[in-house]
Parts: structure tokens; C-alpha cells; sequence
């Protein structure tokens, strides 16, 4: 039987994750963001589930059961599943046969050493002529929630008391329009830590915005003691990631899974 594991419980899956290191797993565990649920066999979990965001982590004894749970979490109607196994992926490939695809990402070092202050500060000054910095504040907060290119920016905060006291981000701000065109945010937060989410409105894209707002959001990270994680979509979000001094790490695969239409 599948059982929700409250925050205070969540020890009771952690095992099913230890050398895992992805951010938004230690949101849940920690009780910051997220649900987890997990199948039990007298009393004891053989199977658990990860949900943060758009984002899906099943580990252990693959169960159908909750396989097919995911579809009902699907708030975006697509989830990005990271299965802990190869059974895993074998049984989601199955179960969601025709919605499923599989796609890469890249996961950078999660070490300062690569950051050159200097750099970051330039990138951070180099908006182009008729653009201006602003930080995401209250009014920015609800505003972007309207807009599906930037509604991720803040879309796992309950409010903006939790963004501004865990989160943060900045905006590159168009001032003949007072419209914001680019940013980068905290998609999701943990303990000493937040997972930077970068974006632009397509029709603003390879002007340099994203540089420039993600150079500012890691040196707020930085002075702040936090670490600013990035994990990239794609190879363009990788190449940002590096020439902002994050080093590579690894690629892993990952399951595009897409709802039922109705």
C-alpha cells in the first residue's frame, strides 16, 4: 500500500537515496519543498517517490502502484523522472509507452572553486543599453507567477515571505516597457543552498540577459554563504554554466513523461 510520508518522517526513505546529490532530494528529506510517498511491506519501505516541482525521483523496488501515481502529480502535465534504477526506467518506459522520452542532462561540480569574482561581477554589469537590473521583490513576485516563461522562477514558494527569507533571483527588466524579459531565480531551496532556475522570453534570447542576471544571483549566493546549484537542461545551459565557472560533472539520463491527454 502506498502511504504519503509526512516531513517529520521522511528518515524513513533517506536510505534509498544516500550518495544521491541532487538538490531538490535534499529539499524534500529536509522537509523544505516537496512530497514524498513511499510503498510499505510489513511496516517496513521498499519503494519510494521523490516529487519536487516538476521533477520525480523513484528509487527502490520498482512498484507499479506508484508508477502510475506519478500521472496524478503532473501539475504541469509532464514530470522529468530521474529513476534510481534501470528497472525504474524500465517500468515507467512501459506504463507511460507513447508519452515517454528520453533525454540527457548535465550535472555541475557543486564547488566554488571554479567562481572568479571579478568575472562574475563584469558579467553581472554587461546588460545591454535599454536593460536594468532589479531584484525579484514582492510586486515582481506575483507578476511573474502571470507569464509561463517565468512562472518557474517562483512557482514552489507557498509565498513571498518563504522566497525572500530561502530564495532570491534577478530580472533583467526591459525600461522602455517595465517589463521583465529574463532572469534567474531559485526554483527550489535547501539547507545551505538553492537550485538556480535561468530563462529568457524568446523573443529577447542571445542578448546576454541570462549571463548577466544568473552572474548576479550567484554573487548574492556567495555573500549570502549559500551555494547557488545548477543542473543543465541542455548543452546551451551547460555551456552558460561553465562560462560562468561552474565545472562539469557528469551526464545522466532522464525520462520526459508526458500526462494522458483527457
Amino acid at each position: 500500500m502506498i502511504y504519503e510520508i509526512p516531513k517529520e518522517k521522511r528518515g524513513l526513505i533517506a536510505p534509498f537515496y544516500e550518495g544521491r546529490t541532487d538538490t531538490m532530494i535534499a529539499s524534500c528529506l529536509q522537509g523544505t519543498m516537496g512530497r514524498a510517498w513511499a510503498v510499505l511491506e510489513e511496516g517496513k519501505a521498499v519503494s519510494a517517490l521523490i516529487v519536487v516541482g516538476d521533477f520525480f525521483f523513484p528509487a527502490g523496488k520498482p512498484e507499479r502502484e506508484l508508477a502510475e501515481r506519478m500521472e496524478g502529480c503532473m501539475a504541469s502535465g509532464f514530470a522529468l523522472a530521474a529513476p534510481e534504477s534501470e528497472g525504474w526506467g524500465e517500468l515507467l518506459e512501459e506504463i507511460y509507452a507513447g508519452r515517454c522520452e528520453r533525454r540527457t542532462r548535465y550535472a555541475l561540480q557543486k564547488s566554488r572553486d571554479g567562481f572568479s569574482r571579478e568575472k562574475l561581477e563584469e558579467f553581472a554589469r554587461s546588460l545591454p543599453e535599454g536593460f536594468s537590473m532589479e531584484a525579484v521583490d514582492e510586486g515582481w513576485f506575483e507578476r511573474l507567477k502571470e507569464a509561463d516563461w517565468s512562472k518557474d522562477f517562483v512557482s514552489q514558494f507557498l509565498d513571498y515571505g518563504q522566497y525572500a527569507r530561502r530564495g532570491g533571483g534577478f530580472l533583467a527588466v526591459r525600461e522602455e516597457t517595465k517589463e521583465a524579459v529574463s532572469g534567474a531565480s531559485s526554483y527550489t531551496v535547501y539547507e545551505g543552498g538553492l537550485e538556480i532556475e535561468v530563462d529568457t522570453r524568446e523573443d529577447f534570447r542571445r542578448r546576454g540577459l541570462a549571463r548577466a542576471c544568473s552572474a548576479r544571483l550567484i554573487l548574492d549566493c556567495l555573500d549570502r554563504g549559500i551555494f547557488p546549484s545548477w543542473d543543465a537542461a541542455n548543452g546551451a545551459s551547460l555551456h552558460l554554466a561553465e562560462s560562468l565557472g561552474y565545472r562539469f560533472d557528469r551526464e545522466y539520463p532522464i525520462l520526459y513523461l508526458t500526462k494522458k491527454e483527457q
